[in-house]
């Protein structure tokens, strides 16, 4: 069933910095700062951006925050390998043997395959994927926009002695920081189930709130960023009166088989008028996305609530 498309929702985001950005290259520089942002050539000069990699691992932590505040140890913990031994130290006992989708099998009765990697996944992993599957929501590289690039600037810093809590003498370093600037990136949600449309616009509203940091340095006040939506479009293969999730259009059999949750709003969210496209039937929702996907809200935790993940450990 996944191998078909369905439905997407396609999200143009701008995204713009409240505070000075470091999401650092990784490559150590012969002379001047010791920590630079990334950079590519583009359009023939070289330009500052974000990685999508990087934007998609904040929206990821972000939404595994939310998941567990609406119910304990519902997301696993993607880097928690029981091959390496034991227990997460210091987690609550619910989230204990809370191993990662990535390092699960499927059970001796059930054969590998992607509907039951899909299956046995957790909401986490089923949105962004795991090891073992590649997620539904992707995110493009966000480059500045045309007269709104970035300024850069330094900053210098002090190492830290993590266990007396003073500055390391001589351990000095540098950095570059980017201000202001506007990016503009693309966030695709394919053959999505309708608390997965939720989940988006949770992310969305909090980006749009200042509610995320990105890059290194969020907790010496760099970091802080805010979203606004610039297009949101949500297609069909087939022309629908209302929001469909793919719970709703797959067959009974691939229900089964994927685990998908039959879940319906208490009132019908109509769509607004159609545009077709080749195969596709668009709806733009741009004008009132907040206000017409809001009867989705309540469908992430009826989700958490009824999915429970089945892979066993390796």
């Amino acid at each position: 069933m996944l191998r078909k498309w369905l439905c997407q929702a396609d999200v143009t985001l701008h995204i713009e910095p409240q505070d000075p950005v470091l999401i650092k290259s990784g490559y150590a520089t012969l002379d001047g700062p010791d920590m630079v942002p990334v950079s590519s050539l583009r359009n023939g000069k070289q330009s500052y951006f974000l990685p999508g990699t990087s934007l998609k691992g904040v929206l990821r932590s972000h939404f595994e925050r939310i998941a567990r505040t609406l119910r304990e140890a519902s997301v696993c913990i993607p880097y928690l390998d029981p091959r390496k031994g034991g227990t997460l130290k210091g987690a609550v006992k619910a989230e204990e043997r809370s191993f990662g989708c990535g390092f699960r099998q499927a059970a001796e009765w059930r054969p590998d395959t992607s509907a039951k990697a899909y299956l046995e996944s957790c909401a986490a992993c089923r949105m962004f994927g795991s090891l073992r599957f590649a997620g539904r929501l992707s995110i493009g590289d966000a480059f500045p926009l045309p007269g709104h690039e970035p300024i850069s600037s330094f900053r210098n810093g002090v190492g830290i002695d993590r266990f007396t809590g003073g500055t390391v003498r001589g351990l000095l370093f540098d950095l570059v920081v980017l201000e202001g600037g506007v990016f503009k990136t693309a966030v695709r949600l394919t053959n999505f189930e309708l608390w997965q449309l939720a989940a988006l616009n949770f992310l969305l509203l909090d980006l749009q709130d200042q509610m995320i940091s990105i890059g290194s340095g969020r907790s010496r006040g760099l970091g802080r960023v805010k979203g606004a939506v610039e297009r949101y479009v949500v297609s069909y293969v087939r022309p629908s009166d209302k929001v469909r999730g793919i719970g709703e259009l797959a067959t009974v059999e691939e229900r089964s088989v994927y685990g998908l949750m039959q879940w319906q709003p208490e009132a019908t969210i109509p769509l607004p008028p159609v545009q077709t496209r080749g195969l596709r039937y668009e709806y733009d929702l741009t004008a009132d996305w907040a206000n017409r996907l809001e009867g989705l809200l309540g469908s992430l935790q009826a989700f958490l609530e009824w999915h429970q993940p089945l892979g066993q450990a390796r």
